[in-house]
């Protein structure tokens, strides 16, 4: 029997009773390509309940993709900034694919708008040498400040904030953190901030003084590159191989999907295009190479003289003088050598082509829960099981079936040997919690 949606009387799910369940609030800081995935997509799993493809998880603790909806959005855009929240997703430059007909509030929230917040270090300034139907331009509306902020979260009784801010947003993201410290919200950190083991000690201790619980940080997709990657590495080390080699090379190319008929070339997506140049790129490659040395980590296993490199990204754009199209598209290549048994070598070459932005939604949909059950569980701090899952660079990297096996539990309401510590009730203390040290620099001299 299905339940009404505002309505949850006396549901039991691992020990919890679960009373009056509410929608999850969501607030959207960055209102592209991501942003448009993850509302959309929740709007075609509402309006199409018999289709389940695409979720890892159908209920997490007694909450299912009816349980959220999207309250407020912040952005710099011009073409987003004042706009209703449904209107901004689809609002250039945005190109993912849609996944509905169009926006409407099956999950959007009546009366949700998108507000200017401060642009800080969040548009490079070669973003905006850039054709504007591909790239960014900065509203001259005047800002919102802090304090404002946070009213406006709290307004708009804000449970989960997500940080979908383009890659390098260093001062951006901290400005953000203190943001939801203040307004008393759980936060989800998609992008390669908060990499470092002393940064993420000092926000996690943060989150627990507040009791607030956080995902991060940066966002692997649903079965992307470093999903791929992960797999394809664990699976040989578990196998009594050793991997001497792994480079993992990605470039925007071919079409969104939708889109094939428009017979022209492709420029990347603003993600790439703000990548096109190494001082956004720092903290990114750091954090994708996290991803292909975690897995010798956890096993213990040396990665001392191997060849383990992923390049963030290739970026493309189309010769000036045409019609200028963005493409959410995105394509991996793989190398990897290794040596079994006997000394007998192996070698793997793959291609990986993926909607970008529908891929992340596909793991963001699940963080969101996430955040919403452990805090209704009382546990504080770093989610170290969905981190793991959903995230390239998490406070501490598990092997994939163990981070499986957390995220199942969370799902359950059921605690571990992980998440007991953390409960608020035991005062957890961010230093005396696991961690996978990772440093804030490249290993590459």
């Amino acid at each position: 029997m299905k339940l009404p949606l505002m309505l949850f009387k006396q549901c039991f799910f691992g020990g919890f009773f679960v009373n009056n369940k509410s929608r999850i609030k969501v607030g959207i800081i960055g209102v592209g390509n991501c942003a448009k995935s993850l509302v959309e997509g929740i709007q075609y799993y509402v309006q199409n309940p018999d289709d389940k493809v695409g979720l890892m998880y159908q209920d997490i603790g007694g909450y299912t993709v009816e349980d959220i909806e999207f309250v407020i959005g912040f952005d710099i855009d011009s073409r987003k900034v004042n706009q209703p929240l449904g209107k901004a997703l689809r609002a250039a430059p945005n190109c993912a694919m849609d996944h509905v007909k169009e926006i409407d509030n099956t999950c959007v929230a009546e009366g949700a708008k998108v507000y200017y917040s401060p642009v800080l270090d969040g548009v490079a300034d070669y973003m905006l040498d850039f054709p504007e139907e591909v790239s960014f331009r900065i509203s001259k509306d005047e800002v919102k400040t802090m304090d404002e902020i946070i009213s406006l979260i709290k307004e708009s009784k804000v449970d989960v904030l997500i940080n979908y801010l383009p890659v390098g947003s260093e001062e951006a993201t901290r400005f953000w953190v203190d943001v939801a410290l203040a307004a008393g919200v759980h936060f989800v950190n998609c992008i390669p901030t908060i990499i470092a083991t002393e940064d993420t000690q000092e926000i996690e201790q943060r989150f627990i003084d507040a009791g607030l619980t956080i995902v991060g940080s940066d966002m692997r997709s649903a079965w992307g590159s470093s999903r791929m990657s992960e797999i394809l590495q664990g699976a040989m080390l578990d196998s009594g191989l050793i991997v001497t080699q792994h480079i993992q090379m990605n470039m925007a190319s071919g079409s969104t999907q939708g889109q094939h008929y428009i017979r022209t070339g492709r420029t990347a997506n603003t993600d790439f295009l703000n990548m096109s140049k190494q001082e956004r790129l720092e903290n990114k490659h750091i954090s994708k190479e996290n991803v292909l040395k975690g897995q010798n980590i956890v096993r213990d296993e040396s990665i001392c003289g191997m060849t383990l490199f992923a390049g963030p990204s290739l970026t493309v754009q189309q010769k000036p003088g045409g019609q200028y199209v963005g493409t959410d598209n995105k394509v991996a290549n793989f190398d990897i050598v290794a040596y079994g048994f006997g000394r007998a070598r192996y070698e793997i070459t793959g291609r990986l082509s993926v909607q970008d932005s529908p891929n992340s939604g596909g793991v963001v949909v699940s963080a969101i829960r996430f955040c919403k059950v452990a805090s209704e569980m009382g546990i504080v701090g770093f989610l170290r099981g969905p981190s793991a899952w959903t995230q390239k660079t998490p406070p501490l990297q598990l092997r994939s079936s163990d981070s499986k096996f957390e995220c199942d539990a969370l799902a359950r309401r059921v605690f571990t040997d992980l998440t007991t510590p953390q409960k608020k009730e035991n005062n957890p203390v961010a230093k005396n919690l696991p961690y996978t040290f990772q440093a804030s620099k490249n290993d590459y001299v």
